[in-house]
């Protein structure tokens, strides 16, 4: 019995085992932009990442040191363009819905603290099912984990071939 396949490179980048490469966010800011301040979150940009610090932007919103713009992760919200799709089922959820959701909703509060680009978009009820968008694939990955390790049950990825995307179910 063949345990490993050999398999040879064609030289392009992604191609290696069969999938064609990642693509790049589309929300990323363009390369240059200087600082600047969300409008909605309150997030600052500088040094080429997204974070927050109130007292910072209590003294630069309003200025003219800044530019003030909507962050890739409003935008995404607006543009309800989810990178991660959180799908819980089984009888155990109708059981302790309320629970569940109180869960989901603490964490993704405590990892938007220190995360801008990690939050939810919605969190949809569909029958005997519970559908968690999120803005990122971490934060998918993340809230699944929490539940698993809390509730126990079943839990599966699913990750995008080309786009940046992951599909998370879980169930008991």
């Amino acid at each position: 019995m063949e345990k490993y396949k050999e398999q040879k490179w064609s030289g392009q980048k992604g191609k290696k085992f069969g999938h064609t490469g990642r693509q790049e966010d589309p929300y990323q800011p363009a390369e240059g932009q200087e600082a600047a301040v969300c409008t909605q979150c309150h997030a600052l940009y500088r040094s080429k990442r997204w974070s927050f610090d109130a007292p910072l932007y209590e003294r630069l919103a309003g200025t003219d040191k800044v530019r003030e713009v909507v962050c890739p992760t409003c935008r995404k919200i607006k543009d309800h363009f989810p990178e991660g799709i959180l799908t819980l089922s089984g009888e155990f959820l109708t059981q302790h819905q309320e629970e569940i959701v109180r869960l989901l909703e603490k964490e993704a509060g405590r990892v938007a603290k220190r995360s801008v680009a990690d939050r939810i978009i919605q969190i949809i009820p569909e029958g005997d099912k519970l559908v968690v968008e999120t803005t990122s694939e971490k934060m998918a990955q993340h809230l699944g984990r929490t539940i698993y390790k809390a509730c126990k049950g079943d839990l599966h990825f699913r990750w995008g071939e080309v786009e940046r995307f992951v599909r998370v179910y879980w169930s008991r």
